[in-house]
């Protein structure tokens, strides 16, 4: 079959909420995005859910799973004849592609409550309980949403789920108050959601989700939520929320479900970081079978990582993959991490071979042992994520020539600052230097001084351009 670039891109980017991406290139060549299906644990992956996705990406992909960044799975190379076959073997075993892409509610993120001692609530419950009145909406779907809606709920105030770059971000503070930030969202224009809510109880939560939605609708903001909050400002938008929340809450499903954590006992976590998120099938029949020898299930989260804890039988300290892994009987504590979106292989818009040059950082810092957490984005509709990390990377196309917008500080809650750009070939002599200053005790890991960096960089790194606000990135405060 032989199809041009725009008549694919014409026949599936209108609907993309079904969860179909157009690849790059000239080519019957599709992406399926997999979330959980209705009414699952949207974190807990399952045994045969994993051999049944790398059955498929045998034999209708490219022999991949890619975990995204926002703790769901992507197949890639899926030919467009294969489709239907494809769908159905998802549906087989609970997963579904809708609502993963384009103008739909995405994934409700929790972070990994059951695994980690410091989660205040059961984030997964209460994500499930809000991701299903949205799933399969299609009042919160194309064309009724002019834009997608992202929504993440964190256990505690670490605010691992991201909610600085959320368009409603909750954070627990018990089980009985949560804090709610408002009007993240990244892209050629990244903001940060500020704390618009503080100690809202869990049976208010959803309408405040519902009416973000709403708001967005009637707005009809193509570019999201983040520029309606920038239209209105932080006090107004407020009131816009409350009123909204107020009108519709008689008529949403009502919380009423106990948030105590439901802890998992584990010995061990055995944590798979795959390079950019590509987790090779040959590597799949090894995890099924831990898996199936101890809980059954992983933990997939927005670190393109996957949890899988270790509760019945002991694990040996070598196992059979190919990809990244540790072993700990901890998953709080910061390690180094390298994320990276699937660049310029199949996404239309990438600049930069993302996955590539993740490797090769990731291979850098593993040999010194530095917890960086470090991402590559290969356009500017930065689906690495690195507005958010302590070192980011964000390409953009610069009069022809391509550059890596360079984000230092990042955080869960906070928006890392821009302080300049280099050649895209530059990105491991950024590396090398922002090694060597943690070695010699010039910068600390764990609160990277930009400034000084910066300062570093136009010293070290010819071609680096510092920053200026004319430039199209910007970083605003709704």
């Amino acid at each position: 079959m032989s199809i041009t670039f725009r008549d694919k891109f014409k026949q599936f980017y209108p609907k993309r909420y079904e969860g179909i991406y157009t690849s790059r290139g000239d080519n019957p060549l599709v992406s399926i995005r997999i979330r959980q299906g209705i009414g699952r644990d949207p974190a807990k992956w399952y045994a045969n859910q994993w051999e049944k996705l790398a059955e498929i990406a045998n034999n209708y992909g490219n022999k991949k799973i890619q975990l995204t960044t926002r703790g769901d799975v992507e197949l890639y190379g899926i030919d467009m004849k294969n489709l239907e076959i494809v769908l159905q073997d998802l549906e087989s075993v609970g997963l579904d592609p809708r609502d993963s892409c384009g103008a739909s509610v995405r994934n409700v993120i929790p972070c990994p409550s059951q695994l980690c001692p410091k989660a205040k609530v059961n984030a997964e419950k209460l994500g499930l309980f809000i991701a299903s009145f949205f799933r399969h909406n299609k009042d919160y779907e194309y064309p009724a949403l002019p834009k997608r809606v992202k929504i993440s709920v964190s256990a505690c105030e670490i605010g691992c789920a991201t909610p600085a770059i959320m368009d409603v971000g909750i954070i627990a503070k018990d089980k009985d108050k949560f804090d709610v930030m408002i009007g993240g969202g990244i892209g050629d224009q990244a903001f940060e959601g500020k704390t618009l809510f503080t100690d809202v109880p869990p049976d208010k939560l959803l309408p405040i989700c519902v009416a973000v939605a709403n708001i967005l609708k009637r707005e009809k903001e193509k570019r999201g939520f983040k520029h309606v909050v920038e239209r209105y400002g932080e006090e107004k938008i407020k009131e816009m929320i409350i009123q909204e929340a107020n009108s519709i809450a008689n008529s949403l499903p009502i919380f009423n479900e106990d948030l105590t954590p439901e802890k998992v006992e584990f010995d061990k976590i055995l944590t798979i970081k795959p390079i950019g998120g590509w987790l090779p099938t040959d590597d799949v029949p090894e995890l099924v079978r831990i898996m199936e020898e101890n809980e059954g299930y992983g933990y997939l989260f927005n670190t393109q990582e996957l949890y899988i804890p270790i509760t019945k039988n002991d694990i040996k300290e070598k196992v059979d993959i190919l990809s990244p892994y540790q072993l700990s009987n901890k998953i709080w504590e910061k390690a180094f991490n390298v994320n990276s979106c699937i660049g310029n292989d199949y996404c239309p818009p990438a600049l930069v071979p993302t996955t590539e040059m993740a490797a090769k950082v990731y291979e850098r810092l593993k040999q010194e042992n530095i917890r960086l957490r470090i991402s590559f984005s290969g356009c500017t509709h930065s689906c690495g994520r690195h507005w958010i990390m302590d070192i980011g990377f964000g390409a953009v196309a610069n009069m022809g020539n391509v550059r890596l917008n360079i984000v230092i500080g990042g955080g869960n809650k906070n928006l890392g600052k821009l302080i300049g750009s280099i050649p895209a070939d530059k990105y491991m002599e950024v590396t090398e230097i922002i090694v060597d200053m943690i070695k010699k005790g010039e910068i600390d890991e764990n609160d990277l001084d930009s400034e000084l960096i910066k300062e570093r960089l136009m010293e070290k790194v010819q071609g680096f351009e510092e920053f200026e606000e004319k430039q199209k990135i910007q970083v605003k405060t709704p």
